[in-house]
């Protein structure tokens, strides 16, 4: 280690014009066989004395010289040195001026060494620069400190606890170097500040059976200017080692968790929570945590010795009432009299015995942390149970909650259970240590332009902000509202191990008070997050029910007192079909309920389309612009693009035409935003080298009868797939329900077919088309087209289930009313007066008034 030589540093200050700008004051010593102080304090953002220009002060220019001499970072320096002089001592080490940070491996080497060089200090000098006292604060104060959660921000960096801990002797003293007293001395009042064991403070970790949660609790409030060295500061107090990678983040926390695995078998370091009980775990995937804040409150976990662990387990399961432990009560005590039960105990109690070696072992391997556990199944999941930790709080036994995922086993938020009633079962689990990176980083696409047509807008998104239509998160709630209306509602976007999911609520205000859609959200997000597990539970067992690729899901919920829903449509995520579709519609009645889930059909890839459509069966494959298109053989009556109406049988019986009704509702159809796409045609990429060596082709393969169609001079023209056209189809939506539209046509100048060798199988002329084949122009024939069915047209079909409840309600509602009037009541409607801003489609609301009429 590098020290700086006490009398030279201040005899270079006492005589600094005639000091020789030679002389080296820094030198290099081993740490075990030198006498040292140290020096602990805070830094002062970068303005403190480097390695550079502590040995190069002599060579600057006298204004630079000056400048860093009254610096307050350099008096720290030479009253250090002024006060090891006065103790005797000789050398004296300085973070900030004793490594050359310019070396990346004497940086690492320092970092590794540091709470060995405390350790080894003769003393340790502590700098409070913000107390002006002569005395500790006894208790918090807000104000004077009120950066650092009211107390000496010295007590609040991360580096400094093991600057606490290391050195047997502290020496404190606050901004004016005055003493405050020693670490022996002051050790109740630092256990009241940092909350560490006054014999901790006093005698240090050795010797102590300390938990690693116990440890990492004392680090919880602590900060760090870098990320790394959360974890980096807090290497010493556990004796392990590890390379620094500053540039990791979050990373360098867990890779200091795994070497800490690898060194001890304490179960400890997965009983982390986020406040208050250990079942307020509120993050689900790996099993190691983020950040030392994660053990906040974790102070008071035990380590179990595996030996002990039996006896610990059968505490729990007495605690708990697991099994079927029959009791009979005698005076005070209960006495279990159930033999079976008394048998499956004293077995659990020899498993662990037997199990001390595997107890003891962890291996970290690429499928996870290999570790023997006593697991408990849940009652509602097969695939969730509860994991017993060899660590106590309270006196009783720790516990996680885990499930079983594809690919691997992730830790999940505890829930309360009723009562759990099979025996613990010891198993060798692999538990996740690595984040899944689609957990943080899944990709959802939000079209919400449908919602946009009836007034309701994006007002803003819980728990942080975010622009455009695709955003990557876990969790994510977008709330939309609509002016002079008094509702709103909020779109759930989630990815819980490895399943999305979606989930919707609606909301509304008081007439008489303002819309504040910040704390809709934020109660929509305290709902949605708490129910996430729920959610993705039954997307996976929908996915699973509905195995076509093409399936979409369909979720919406009410408005209060209104027909009118909110609806979300959103495809098979596991297949990369992340595009959600936000849209108000209006209930066809009879509905599935609230929330309630439904599936619909729409394609997904390929050309671009207006929104969501579903495709009729297609018996064709081309290429439009490079994109692999099925199209079918034109047929019936003459299409044109736009051509919407009935679809029976792949024939589409057309009513009219998209183009000409944009004139009825006041829209130029030569606008630009509203004309058709032209695509380039390409072959089927088999099928083209069936007709190799000629040009002003495409290819069209059948894969029925594998024969080719070869078209020339073919082009393709689509709806254009924009926000303009988008919002045109949601405003036929009510006049066009049920409708299918024609969505590309593929004209050419002539067809014929080939076989799979490339003969040719039609006779004739090139340009004359096939029976039934539209020639929409002179020389321009129309062979294929694709027809789709947009999901803004389609009406969700009522539910017969709910219908049949109705009914069987307003049977037995009739039966009452002429019960009723048996015994002389008089019944009649009352209408009732809602609001002016009621949404457009509320029907007619009355109540029912009963009096008593005279026989």
């Amino acid at each position: 280690m590098k020290l700086l030589n006490v009398e030279l540093v201040l005899k270079r200050e006492e005589d600094i014009q005639h000091a020789e700008a030679e002389y080296n004051v820094i030198k290099e010593l081993g740490d075990e066989t030198t006498k040292y102080a140290i020096l602990s304090h805070r830094w002062e953002s970068d303005s403190e004395v480097t390695y550079d220009e502590m040995i190069g002060l002599m060579k600057m220019e006298e204004r630079k010289r000056g400048e860093v001499r009254i610096s307050s970072s350099y008096q720290k320096i030479i009253k250090t040195c002024e006060q090891a002089m006065k103790d005797g001592y000789e050398w004296v080490w300085i973070d900030t001026c004793c490594i050359d940070k310019r070396s990346s491996a004497e940086l690492s080497e320092a970092i590794n060494s540091m709470y060995r060089w405390y350790q080894h200090a003769r003393v340790c000098y502590a700098y409070l620069s913000d107390v002006g006292e002569s005395t500790l604060p006894a208790e918090q104060n807000g104000e004077t400190y009120d950066k650092s959660y009211g107390w000496p921000e010295w007590f609040m960096r991360g580096w400094t606890l093991q600057e606490l801990i290391a050195p047997n002797q502290i020496e404190f003293f606050n901004q004016n170097w005055a003493p405050i007293g020693n670490k022996q001395q002051l050790a109740p009042v630092l256990e009241e500040i940092t909350r560490i064991p006054c014999d901790v403070l006093r005698d240090g970790l050795t010797g102590k059976r300390l938990s690693v949660a116990q440890i990492m609790s004392w680090a919880a409030d602590r900060r760090t200017t870098r990320v790394e060295d959360r974890a980096y500061s807090l290497m010493g107090l556990f004796g392990v080692n590890m390379p620094m990678l500053y540039g990791e983040g979050k990373k360098a926390f867990r890779r200091l968790q795994l070497e800490i695995i690898r060194e001890f078998d304490d179960q400890s370091v997965f009983a982390w929570g986020v406040w208050g009980p250990l079942q307020t775990r509120t993050r689900a995937g790996s099993f190691l945590a983020d950040d030392p804040s994660d053990f906040r409150g974790r102070g008071d976990i035990q380590k179990v010795e595996p030996d002990k662990f039996g006896d610990k387990l059968a505490e729990y399961m007495k605690l708990c009432g697991l099994g079927s432990p029959w009791f009979i009560q005698l005076n005070s005590r209960k006495i279990s009299t159930n033999p079976i039960h008394h048998c499956r105990v004293a077995w659990l109690k020899w498993r662990a015995r037997a199990l001390t070696q595997q107890l003891r072992t962890f291996t970290v391997t690429n499928a996870g942390i290999q570790v023997c556990l006593p697991v408990i199944p849940l009652p509602d999941s097969p695939s969730h149970f509860r994991a017993i930790l060899a660590c106590t709080r309270y006196g009783g036994l720790a516990d996680i909650d885990i499930v079983y995922s594809g690919s691997g086993i992730y830790c999940i938020p505890n829930r309360s259970v009723s009562r759990l009633k099979a025996y613990p079962k010891f198993r060798t689990l692999h538990l996740a240590h690595n984040q899944d990176i689609n957990e943080k980083h899944r990709k959802f696409t939000l079209d919400d332009q449908h919602a946009l047509y009836h007034g309701f807008t994006r007002c803003g998104t819980h728990p942080h902000e975010f622009t455009g239509d695709t955003v990557a998160l876990s969790f994510l709630v977008v709330v939309y509202a609509k002016e002079n209306t008094r509702y709103y509602f909020a779109v759930g976007l989630g990815y819980y191990l490895g399943q999305g999911w979606v989930h919707i609520v609606c909301g509304e205000h008081r007439p008489t008070q303002d819309m504040d859609w910040a704390k809709f959200g934020k109660k929509a997000y305290d709902r949605m997050w708490h129910a996430r597990a729920e959610h993705a539970r039954d997307m996976s067992n929908q996915e699973r029910a509905h195995l076509t690729r093409n399936t979409h899901f369909v979720k919406h919920a009410h408005f209060p007192r209104s027909i009118w829903p909110a609806r979300v449509v959103w495809g098979r995520w596991e297949l990369g079909n992340l595009r959600v579709m936000v849209d108000v519609v209006q209930c066809p009645g009879c509905c599935d309920g609230p929330c309630g889930m439904t599936t619909t059909v729409n394609d997904w890839g390929g050309l671009g389309m207006p929104g969501l459509m579903n495709t009729i069966d297609q018996t064709y494959s081309l290429e439009l612009d490079g994109w692999k298109t099925q199209v079918d053989r034109c047929s019936g009556p003459q299409l044109s693009l736009g051509d919407y109406g009935d679809c029976v049988e792949g024939t589409l019986m057309c009513t009219g035409n998209i183009f000409r009704d944009m004139q009825l509702i006041g829209i130029d159809p030569e606008d630009s935003a509203y004309q058709p796409v032209v695509s380039r045609v390409s072959g089927d990429r088999w099928a083209k080298y069936r007709v190799a060596n000629q040009t002003n082709i495409a290819t069209a393969y059948h894969g029925a009868s594998d024969t080719t169609s070869v078209l020339h001079r073919a082009k393709g023209i689509s709806l254009p797939n924009n926000e303009h056209f988008v919002l045109l189809l949601k405003a036929f939506s009510t006049r066009l329900a049920g409708k299918h539209v024609v969505t590309t046509l593929i004209q050419c100048s002539g067809i014929y077919s080939v076989d799979r060798v490339g003969n040719r199988i039609d006779s004739g002329d090139d340009v004359v088309p096939y029976s039934g084949m539209h020639a929409a122009e002179p020389g321009i024939l129309t062979p294929f087209c694709v027809i789709a069915s947009p999901q803004v047209w389609r009406r969700e079909p009522p539910c017969v289930r709910r219908r049949e409840q109705f009914e069987n309600i307003r049977k037995h509602f009739y039966a009452l009313v002429d019960i009723v009037r048996c015994w002389g009541f008089h019944l009649s409607i009352v209408p009732i007066q809602y609001p002016q801003n009621q949404p457009t489609g509320h029907g007619p609301c009355r109540k029912l008034a009963v009096r008593r009429t005279m026989w």
